[in-house]
């Protein structure tokens, strides 16, 4: 035996419904989308939330031409080794663009293949070196 159970569209069309049991179901999607439009709303607090959050632990380096700085290896982002060198280089910033991209060249003098984002580098220290 099957049961079927219309749609409010069809049972309105038929009249196959009581009138209590219409409104009851009116009731409902009115709840619904009220439900939705609080669940939108949180949704929208909690991204702000997390972009304040985000924000606030930046670490903002400015770098200027000529200055010493230290890159960090990409690959430990997804094998993080513990006993392993994180920071590449000695490098050199020789041009700096708009956006944060960074122009690096070795001590040597050879140009660095790429440019760079300036949140990969941080600024050399001697206190580094040991």
């Amino acid at each position: 035996m099957e049961y079927i159970v219309p749609s409010l569209c069809i049972t309105t069309f038929i009249g196959m419904m009581h009138r209590g049991a219409l409104e009851e179901r009116l009731v409902q999607l009115t709840k619904l989308e009220e439900d939705r439009f609080l669940a939108g709303l949180h949704q929208q607090v909690q991204k702000k939330r997390e972009k304040a959050w985000h924000n606030r632990h930046i670490n903002m380096h400015t770098f200027k031409v000529n200055d010493l700085v230290l890159l960090y290896d990409i690959k430990f982002d997804k094998f993080p080794g513990k006993f392993w060198m994180h920071w590449l280089g000695t490098y050199v910033v020789k041009e700096i663009t708009g956006g944060g991209a960074v122009q690096l060249v070795k001590l040597n003098g050879e140009l660095f293949l790429g440019k760079v984002n300036g949140s990969r580098l941080k600024p050399y220290t001697k206190d580094l070196a040991r």
